[in-house]
């Protein structure tokens, strides 16, 4: 368990070369620079992806959802049947004293739980000690003129595994499929399968809009179980939309009168075109624009 002392020096408030603020890191109840953490090349998360992750914003110093992604990260550690008691280790106080601890107004907080160190075998050994890695930086901001335009998306193939709704670090399709749909000129990809059927984009829940439905994909194991999407069904509320689940075809979504993504990064984004083809008439619909200025109003108070 790290240590707390009245007079222990707040490790970020050390200014870098060029005034900026570093960042902070927390691994193994220890806060450092995060230049200074190091993780062993025999750790099972960087020889296999054998772990599992969330990304957490704090708004003003208010953590968004925590209680939620805590849950979502106990459902993955669940999946993987990897044993660790975040409640016994202080998991939520380390988030809490790291929040406090940097000097960002709004903070991403990324968390992540691997299996630990160990010889390298694809067995998983008994009795290793899992690595507990977070760190703490700005909100990277979300550039207005993409808001204004909403994104451009190009869909991939689902080439990903059954399990999706667990948030493991093993995301190679994702990164391979928005690394070349960013070179090809999107914003980001979105995965369909050989049948058609849309799941989601690389790191974003996806929703079409017909009148005043929202429909989403099923929350089955193809898909994660976004939390700000869960979030938004009280926004969706406030501003007189239903919410539904169903399949949303290609066709489907190439005939709605609005497309958009959320996720904790992107919070609430329009999309404007799929594939170099628009949806609607190439603009950010009012739902959209409704219900991100909602999601602000709710988490900016």
């Amino acid at each position: 368990m790290f240590e707390r002392r009245s007079d222990a020096p707040r490790l970020i408030s050390q200014r870098s070369e060029g005034g900026n603020v570093p960042e902070l890191a927390y691994l193994n109840g220890t806060f450092s620079p995060i230049s200074e953490a190091k993780v062993s090349i025999e750790d099972r998360g960087f020889q296999f992806g054998d772990s599992i992750y969330e990304v957490i914003f704090a708004y003003g110093g208010k953590l968004f959802e925590l209680d939620a992604h805590l849950t979502r990260l106990r459902t993955s550690l669940e999946a993987i049947d990897l044993c660790y008691d975040f409640e016994a280790d202080g998991l939520v106080e380390a988030i809490r004293e790291g929040v406090r601890r940097c000097e960002f107004s709004d903070v991403m907080v990324y968390l992540q739980v691997t299996r630990g160190v160990a010889p390298r075998n694809h067995t998983i050994p008994d009795g290793i000690t899992p690595t507990v890695v977070i760190t703490f930086k700005a909100i990277p901001p979300i550039p207005p003129e993409l808001h204004a335009r909403g994104a451009r998306l190009k869909t991939f193939p689902e080439t990903r595994w059954a399990n999706c709704y667990i948030k493991a670090t093993t995301l190679l399709p994702n990164v391979l499929a928005k690394s070349r749909a960013k070179r090809a000129g999107y914003d980001d990809a979105i995965f369909v399968t050989d049948q058609g059927e849309v799941r989601e984009s690389t790191s974003a829940n996806i929703y079409v809009v017909e009148g005043k439905t929202v429909i989403y994909p099923q929350r089955d194991k193809s898909v994660l179980h976004g939390i700000t999407q869960r979030f938004l069904g009280g926004c969706m509320e406030a501003i007189g939309v239903r919410a539904e689940e169903g399949l949303i075809s290609l066709d489907r979504l190439f005939q709605a009168d609005e497309v958009f993504i959320s996720s904790t990064a992107v919070e609430v984004l329009a999309v404007t075109s799929v594939d170099g083809k628009a949806i609607a008439k190439g603009e950010v619909g009012p739902i959209t624009h409704g219900l991100y200025e909602e999601f602000r109003r709710r988490t900016r108070l």
